[in-house]
């Protein structure tokens, strides 16, 4: 039986409340669940506590590139370049269905600004030690036409292209949670923690709530990590102490259109109005398009809302550079995310490093803050080093670099895709669908019940299982956002899978039909507030 079996629940709750732990994690974003992986692997005794869903808030709303963040070059941030060009190998390495090479086009409008992205993307490589295979071309007049008719070419007559990495940020942290807990770590799901016990001043042990049943335990510990992202200072303020960094917090918006009304044939890196990248990325049905980058004056929000005029500002490149006049009944959905920047005094959301810091209270309360998607393996490793030596902790100097859970497979994504038809017969873009979700697992996922959800949708019962029994989904909102990711990337299914999608899980949770008609209606109203923009 898996520990992140949803049936279980009572059961982890006790394992937590009767096991003392080396260390408790707080936050099941990408840092939280890369530091119970590490912290795991290492022989260390963790815990992983997140108040909502895993990867509810910033890390399933991301634009889900591994990629090295190229425009950090002109603010002269190498360091952080250099660090997330290499770590893109490493997560290719750990996953290759979630962390997958793809071509990514940047159009220039004239000879010098064609040189000049040239010249950007060499030293990337350099510093990214990226393969001869892999480097980057150049394409202009016929060629570029070709590659990417849609482009005007008039307008953007060069381009360069080169590789990054296209991965799905919300399954690469259920990916990372699923490897910890193999490695004899816990996670649970919709636990808040509303307070610390200290002992002579150092911390002890955490309050914890069960959001869904209510009780109340307290998980013992030799010490705590906090990383919860957006909400870092909160969890320093259960402290007592607030971080003597304060946050930035940055929103960021992407809006998702069908791929017929902007067919591209690859990723394009465009320059938006304000010279901010806006990256234009297909995936299956859908393109999606984003982000933006201003400053979020609320506190930390799971839901920010999407404003009128941030649509506006992605829809002025998209005309630019392809001549589509995108209007707002075309987006038929949107997802809004925050950045947890370290504050830089007179800097803009744009211009302050995403570079990571770590803090240490006088209780010992390790925070993490900062820091990027790509280099969130780095970040475990930094974050478990400091644990281990401020708390003085018996653990393996390092751990070894196993394959994620469905990244355990030989050949490429293509050649797995075709056996998956060969297998469950199916077109190319749903078993490619799941493949990038599941990679080896997917066949695991279709034994368990491969009949579609509803006709002609390409969401499976065996992922509603998968969901509830391996992945720790109590929610509907947990199946449709974050497990099936049919909200993102498959939203014009959305409304047909709703309620047959609802029926299985009720079935498999208990649910009363109240229950389950509740969870229907949170759902759609929640699909609702995403695809229609006032």
């Amino acid at each position: 039986m898996s520990t992140l079996d949803t049936r279980q629940r009572h059961k982890t709750l006790q394992e937590l409340q009767n096991v003392s732990f080396d260390l408790a994690i707080i936050g099941g974003g990408i840092t939280g669940a890369g530091i119970l992986r590490e912290a795991s692997l290492r022989g260390l005794s963790a815990a992983l506590l997140e108040a909502e869903d895993f990867s509810s808030g910033t890390s399933s709303k991301s634009t889900k590139l591994i990629h090295g963040g190229i425009r950090y070059l002109a603010m002269g941030h190498f360091h952080v370049v250099r660090e997330a060009s290499l770590e893109r190998k490493r997560v290719n390495a750990l996953a290759p269905h979630l962390a997958e090479p793809q071509w990514l086009m940047l159009p220039a409008g004239n000879l010098l600004e064609s040189f000049k992205y040239r010249a950007g993307v060499t030293v990337y490589e350099q510093l990214g030690q990226v393969e001869p295979w892999d480097l980057h071309f150049n394409l202009s007049s016929d060629s570029l036409a070709q590659r990417e008719p849609l482009l005007d070419t008039m307008r953007y007559s060069r381009a360069c292209v080169y590789r990054e990495y296209l991965t799905d940020d919300a399954r690469l942290v259920m990916a990372n949670i699923r490897a910890g807990t193999r490695a004899g770590g816990v996670a649970f799901n919709r636990a808040c923690v509303s307070g610390v016990i200290k002992d002579d001043g150092k911390l002890r042990a955490l309050h914890v709530r069960c959001e869904v049943s209510g009780e109340e335990i307290v998980v013992k510990c030799k010490g705590a990590i906090n990383a919860a992202g957006p909400w870092v200072e909160s969890v320093c303020d259960l402290d007592g102490l607030r971080s003597e960094k304060l946050l930035v917090l940055s929103k960021g918006i992407h809006i998702v259109i069908p791929h017929k009304l902007l067919p591209l044939k690859q990723m394009v890196l465009m320059v938006g109005p304000d010279n901010r990248p806006v990256f234009a990325i297909p995936r299956g049905e859908v393109v999606y398009i984003g982000t933006t980058d201003s400053r979020y004056e609320q506190p930390a929000d799971l839901w920010p809302q999407v404003k009128r005029s941030e649509l506006e500002y992605l829809f002025l490149p998209i005309r630019d550079y392809f001549g589509v006049r995108l209007k707002l009944e075309d987006c038929v959905s949107t997802w809004a995310g925050l950045r947890p920047l370290i504050s830089q005094r007179g800097k803009s959301t744009k211009e302050i490093s995403r570079k990571d810091e770590i803090w240490i209270s006088k209780s010992g309360l390790i925070t993490i803050a900062g820091g990027k998607l790509t280099g969130y393996r780095k970040m475990a490793e930094e974050t478990v080093d400091t644990a281990v030596r401020y708390l003085q902790l018996s653990s393996e100097s390092e751990s070894e670099d196993i394959p994620l859970p469905g990244g355990n497979f030989v050949g490429d994504v293509e050649a797995q895709v075709s056996r998956l038809q060969q297998e469950y017969p199916m077109s190319e873009g749903a078993a490619l669908r799941l493949f990038r979700l599941y990679g080896s697992e997917a066949w695991d996922v279709m034994a368990l019940n491969p009949e579609p959800v509803s006709a002609g949708v390409s969401i499976v019962a065996g992922e509603l299982i998968w969901a509830v029994q391996e992945e720790g989904a109590s929610t509907l909102e947990d199946v449709i956002y974050r497990r099936t990711r049919a909200a993102f990337y498959r939203p014009l299914e959305v409304a047909e899978i709703i309620e047959p999608a609802s029926i299985v899980v009720a079935g498999i949770l208990n649910w009363s039909e109240s229950q389950r008609i509740a969870e229907v209606e949170s759902v759609r109203s929640r699909f609702r507030t995403d695809s229609e923009i006032s």
